[in-house]
């Protein structure tokens, strides 16, 4: 079996929840509080986190579709396992449709936005097919680039004199409650979908550094995450940021200083690039990862089956405007990720206690006279 190491895992976690994160501006219905709903979804995502951690360490050797297929039958394991196959692939779908129209939106808008996605899909099938540690070996090599530049971002807004914190003001105005709601709904992205490392955890080579390393990524992850929330509403203020297609993008773009460091866009959507990139092809591995649990096959024999699905179903939303309204309608109204990343892991991890406390009695044959 293929094995990864921690520093690799570490670097993983912090692409996967920087990922497309930063095209968006999380909690922005609560205005300026928006920063606050994003510690508010940090260590609310930290409580899910730990339970995942914990279903980990019941069962080291098994990923989550081991754990279906074991608690709770061949039968329903299976139905279960392919449920999230299919969350994985639309996950993965949504993210390219991402890439494509980031990069019509910005540096090739003459481009065909399906000539764009399909390069991607190629970049992601043949780094799968590599193999698992070659893939988290990538991640190991660019996140100390992207956590650099990240911070360079960081320091030239602040720098250029951009910042203005009068515009995170008031706090809480109208009280705690409105915060509380929206983080109640937004929690899930990016930080409830660590769940996804159920699939992965298992091909750590140190089980036991496994808790420790993830928590570091995911706090690291989310320090970014939280900064560039503020400097876009210090920059921008919040009611820029709501209209703004891209807040992150519109902010480096006012970076200038001393007529020299300007224009950053570039950069940018490299970082961008690289978090999309990382983050759809693990969804993909996962996706299809599940797939060779469910039937007998390796999981390379499914990549280019569903890269192409992937690379198809990306097509469906006609514009970027409906893409954002359909994934809104299905996180919302559908329910799709409090089930899936919550509720769903939730009564594993009961089923796990119960069949750990008071397990099956074992029936012996009858002793021969």
């Amino acid at each position: 079996m293929e094995r990864i190491s921690k520093h690799q895992l570490a670097a993983m976690i912090i692409l996967f929840q920087i990922g497309s994160t930063p095209l968006f501006e999380i909690g922005i219905r609560t205005g300026q509080n928006a920063w606050i709903v994003v510690i508010c979804n940090m260590l609310l995502g930290c409580l899910l986190l730990l339970m995942f951690l914990a279903i980990h360490r019941k069962e080291p050797d098994k990923n989550l579709n081991e754990l279906f297929i074991h608690y709770f039958g061949t039968v329903a394991g299976k139905a279960l396992a392919l449920f999230y196959v299919l969350l994985f692939i639309y996950e993965s779908m949504r993210n390219l449709r991402d890439f494509g129209d980031l990069t019509v939106l910005t540096i090739l808008p003459r481009t065909p936005i399906s000539l764009i996605m399909l390069v991607m899909v190629a970049l992601s099938v043949y780094a799968l097919k590599k193999g698992i540690e070659i893939f988290f070996r990538l991640a190991e090599f660019i996140v100390a680039g992207v956590l650099f530049f990240y911070l360079i971002l960081i320091a030239m807004t602040f720098v250029s004199g951009l910042v203005h914190w009068k515009r995170l003001l008031p706090v809480m105005e109208n009280g705690v409650r409105p915060i509380l709601l929206e983080s109640s709904e937004s929690l899930w992205f990016p930080f409830g979908q660590m769940m996804i490392f159920l699939i992965f955890w298992k091909y750590a080579a140190d089980k036991a550094g496994v808790s420790k390393a993830s928590l570091r990524a995911y706090f690291t992850a989310g320090f970014v995450i939280l900064i560039t929330s503020v400097i876009n509403i210090s920059v921008l203020g919040h009611q820029f940021t709501d209209i703004s297609t891209v807040p992150l993008l519109q902010t480096v773009q006012l970076i200038q200083i001393a007529d020299v460091f300007e224009r950053f866009d570039t950069l940018v959507i490299m970082l961008f690039y690289a978090g999309i990139y990382m983050k759809a092809t693990l969804w993909l591995l996962a996706a299809v990862l599940g797939l060779s649990q469910i039937f007998p096959v390796g999981y390379r024999t499914f990549l280019l089956p569903v890269g192409g699905v992937i690379y198809a179903t990306a097509f469906l939303p006609p514009s970027w405007q409906a893409h954002l309204e359909f994934g809104e309608t299905v996180a919302t109204r559908f329910m799709m990720n409090p089930i899936f990343l919550g509720i769903i892991p939730a009564v594993l991890y009961a089923v796990m206690l119960l069949k750990i406390r008071f397990p099956p009695r074992r029936r012996y044959a009858n002793p021969r006279p």
